[in-house]
Formats: structure tokens, C-alpha cells, sequence
């Protein structure tokens, strides 16, 4: 059983002195005491949104509230990426299997993306770890569920399609479970997924599509172009004292006073004191031109978020994000204050481990820092990072986007030493597609009810509008 009331990211959880087949037989008995039927039936939960909301919102910035709620109020799939606690909540209440892996914590259809690995091949994975814990591999599978139906809903999918897409994307992590298993300890480890693996597709979903591929055709020639130095042309602009700095619009960009620059600048250096040898070596020959807060996402933004412009000895430039590292959700509403506390002063630490974990591999600039009281972890700024649009896609894309994501997504949690009790669990479970479909979809009845009482409540002036 996974303790829930100490910090969730104790790896000790995970490094159990066993063989994968003594796993695999672990999870094969966890199966008859939490069963595949347990994990898919809803159970009802009890709670009051808003009030959840509010003690999230807490601990952000007051000022970008009524803007994060704007972009909330956009639909239920916006609203459902914005208040990853509700579900976090309503998770600890569901049968669960307690079988500890590494897990995103907020696997949605829109957490995935394109970045760089050092070697600048454009891959594509998992691309937001701010709920990473110690946990569930239904959570985030649940997670990309319930997502695939929002998301599919808003394009107008028929509702039958859309059945049978939840289906086959817990049976495409079901079998993808089943062939990382196989795999040695080096093949997991050394496993990435490419642009070429997209435009290739995976054998067993079938021919890609043609938009599919015109849209990854799209995705390649963007983020070619897609580095600081285009960051520079778009956001900065020249002062009046002839120096180069970034352009305010707030209250998304602004910037900052005196003392918070300097608790920055101090926090950057904390981080070069740490980051890999290599990196430190180059950031050597930049110096900060400007620091500049800087609001992105719909679930992140409210939280702390900056921009450090440096420029190099030769007149380039690296824009790196300064991304404030929030004690999980999943704590702030069942631990005490100062638990909570404790538990976020590292938390810079533990998105920057998970990354590395889940991600097949990671942006060389990546680390963490402590600044002002707060944790952050640092990385670089939309360096040939891209997305999908999946509000554009016909269904055929989006039943492809849905089961690669389901397939990078039983990668990453293969990555755990515990993974193979996993394989143990679902084998012979194909029932399990239909079961984990039919909570899905009632799960997508509650998130319905929770945006109709998060509307109220703006209203109502019970939320800042």
C-alpha cells in the first residue's frame, strides 16, 4: 500500500529487492484483491468544487486569477486541465490498485508534446510533471481518458466513436504494458519516440491518416524555427536606454520590483551552482539581460512563472523559464500546513527527477533552485517544443493521437523497477477496456457538474471574475 500521509515521491517506494517474475506474480495477486471490475466502478464523491478551487488558488498570484478563470470558463475540457486537485481528490476515494510507479499525475491529451533531446531530434512524449509522484498507473491512465472524451466531445465526435477510441486506448497501453516487459532493462532506458516513429506510426494502430500527417508535417518545420533567439524577436524590444529587454503586457508579462530581480538573479545562481558540469561551463560565458514574469498554461497560470533573458559573449541569446514548483495538489487538501510546506520546498526537485524518469530524454538545461521562501525548476523556453492541436483533428487523427499517447505513456511508467507487477495485474484483463471506458464517461458526468457550480460561483462573485 502506497502511504498517503507522508511525502509522495519517496523513491525507496519503488526500489523493491525482487525479480521481474516475483513482480509479476505481486501484481497478479493484487488483481483478485482489487479487481479490474473495483477499478472500474465509479464511486460517487461528495465534495464542494469551489471550495477546492479556492484553496488551490491560494498560493497564486491574485492578480492572474481573473484571466486563469477566463481561460477555465472556455469549456470543460479547460476547466478539467485547470483543476487537476478535484480529480486528485475524487482518485483517493475510487479503488485503486496501489501498485507504486512513477506517475505523471496529470496525463491529459494536451500533456503531451514535442520537445528536443540534446542531440536536437525532435521527440515526442510527456511534457508536464508539476503532479509527478509516486502513485497509480490508472490515475493517469483514468486521467487521459476522461480527457480523450472532453476533448472529443468539443470536436463533435459521434458519441459511439468515442466509445469504442476509450477502448482501444487503454487497450493500446495494455499491450504496450505487455511488450516493455519483454524488453530489457537497457532497451526501457534507452527507448525514445521520435517525429520519424509518428510519420512511420505504430504497426498495430494502422495506417496514419493524411491529415495526421500534414499536421506532424506542420509540427516538424515549426519548431525548427522554434528557439530564443525567435523568443527574442517577438517579446523583447529595445528601452530607452538602449538596452534589450522584454515587452510588458500585463497582467499575463510583467515586470518586477528591485528586491524580487535580485531574489532571481540569486536563485539563477543557486541553479548554475547545480545544474550538470557541462552546462555551468556554458552558461558561463552569458550575464542576465533582463527577468520578466511571464504567465503560461490554464492549470499553471496564477503560479509564480518567470523569463530570464541571458546574452552570450557573442551576442546570442538563451531565454530560460523559471517555473515555480507547487506542493502537489494532491497534498495541499489532506496534509497539514506545515506537511505541505516541507513537502514544497523540494518540490523543484522532485518535477526535475520525475522528468528525467518519464521523459525518454530530457532538455540538458533542466534543474532546480530555491528562491523567496519557494521552489522552481528551470528549463529551456520553447526550444522546438510543439503541440498538436487536437481541436483540429478529424477522428481518425485523433483516435492515432489518443493511442500514442496511451503508448508513451505505458513507456514512461516502465520505466519504474516496479512496472512488471503492473504486467502482472493486467493480464487476461481485456475486459478492463470497457470497464475503465464506462468510468470514464461517468467521470465526465461529474466534471460536468463541477463547471456548471464553477460558473455559478463566478456569477456569484464567489471566484474573481
Amino acid at each position: 500500500m502506497i502511504n498517503q500521509k507522508l511525502d509522495i515521491f519517496d523513491l525507496k517506494k519503488i526500489q523493491i529487492n525482487k525479480t521481474k517474475a516475483e513482480l509479476e506474480n505481486a501484481g497478479k495477486q493484487r488483481q483478485k484483491d482489487i479487481t479490474s471490475e473495483m477499478l472500474g466502478t465509479f464511486i460517487p464523491v461528495n465534495r464542494n468544487p469551489v471550495r477546492t478551487i479556492q484553496i488551490t488558488e491560494a498560493n497564486m498570484i491574485r492578480e492572474l486569477l481573473a484571466l486563469r478563470h477566463q481561460r477555465m470558463l472556455a469549456s470543460r475540457f479547460a476547466f478539467f486541465r485547470g483543476t487537476a486537485e478535484l480529480m486528485e481528490h475524487d482518485l483517493k476515494h475510487q479503488s485503486q490498485s496501489n501498485l507504486p510507479i512513477i506517475i505523471c499525475g496529470d496525463a491529459h491529451v494536451n500533456n503531451f508534446g514535442f520537445y528536443a533531446s540534446p542531440e536536437r531530434k525532435l521527440l515526442f512524449g510527456l511534457n508536464d510533471f508539476d503532479e509527478a509522484r509516486i502513485g497509480n498507473w490508472e490515475s493517469d491512465l483514468k486521467r487521459l481518458l476522461v480527457s480523450a472524451e472532453l476533448a472529443g466531445e468539443e470536436n463533435d465526435f459521434d458519441r459511439a466513436d468515442l466509445y469504442r477510441l476509450l477502448q482501444v486506448t487503454t487497450k493500446t497501453y495494455r499491450h504496450t504494458i505487455k511488450s516493455a516487459n519483454k524488453m530489457s532493462l537497457l532497451q526501457l532506458f534507452y527507448f525514445s519516440f521520435a517525429y520519424e516513429d509518428m510519420g512511420k506510426a505504430i504497426e498495430s494502430f494502422g495506417d496514419i491518416s493524411t491529415q495526421m500527417q500534414t499536421v506532424l508535417n506542420k509540427v516538424l518545420k515549426k519548431s525548427q524555427r522554434s528557439n530564443s533567439e525567435e523568443i527574442i524577436q517577438k517579446m523583447a524590444t529595445v528601452n530607452n536606454q538602449g538596452h534589450l529587454v522584454f515587452r510588458d503586457n500585463p497582467p499575463r508579462a510583467r515586470h518586477l520590483s528591485a528586491i524580487r530581480y535580485q531574489q532571481i538573479v540569486k536563485g539563477y545562481q543557486q541553479y548554475c551552482e547545480n545544474v550538470r558540469q557541462d552546462v555551468r561551463v556554458l552558461l558561463a560565458n552569458f550575464h542576465i539581460s533582463d527577468i520578466i514574469r511571464y504567465s503560461v498554461g490554464v492549470g499553471s497560470f496564477g503560479t509564480r512563472c518567470y523569463l530570464i533573458m541571458l546574452t552570450g559573449n557573442d551576442g546570442s541569446h538563451l531565454v530560460l523559464q523559471v517555473k515555480e514548483a507547487m506542493p502537489l495538489r494532491y497534498n495541499m487538501l489532506s496534509l497539514p500546513v506545515q506537511q505541505v510546506i516541507k513537502n514544497g520546498g523540494i518540490a523543484g526537485q522532485r518535477i526535475v527527477t520525475a522528468q528525467r524518469v518519464l521523459q525518454s530524454s530530457s532538455d540538458r538545461f533542466l534543474g532546480s533552485t530555491n528562491f523567496g521562501g519557494r521552489s522552481y525548476y528551470i528549463r529551456q523556453f520553447r526550444d522546438m517544443k510543439e503541440s498538436i492541436n487536437v481541436n483540429k483533428l478529424d477522428f481518425e487523427s485523433f483516435q492515432f493521437y489518443c493511442q500514442t499517447c496511451a503508448y508513451l505513456l505505458a513507456m514512461a511508467h516502465f520505466q519504474s523497477p516496479t512496472a512488471p507487477m503492473i504486467r502482472g495485474y493486467l493480464k487476461h484483463q481485456k475486459k478492463l477496456d470497457t470497464l475503465l471506458a464506462d468510468w470514464a464517461l461517468k467521470y465526465v458526468e461529474q466534471v460536468t457538474v463541477d463547471f456548471e457550480q464553477f460558473k455559478h460561483a463566478i456569477m456569484e462573485g464567489k471566484l474573481i471574475s
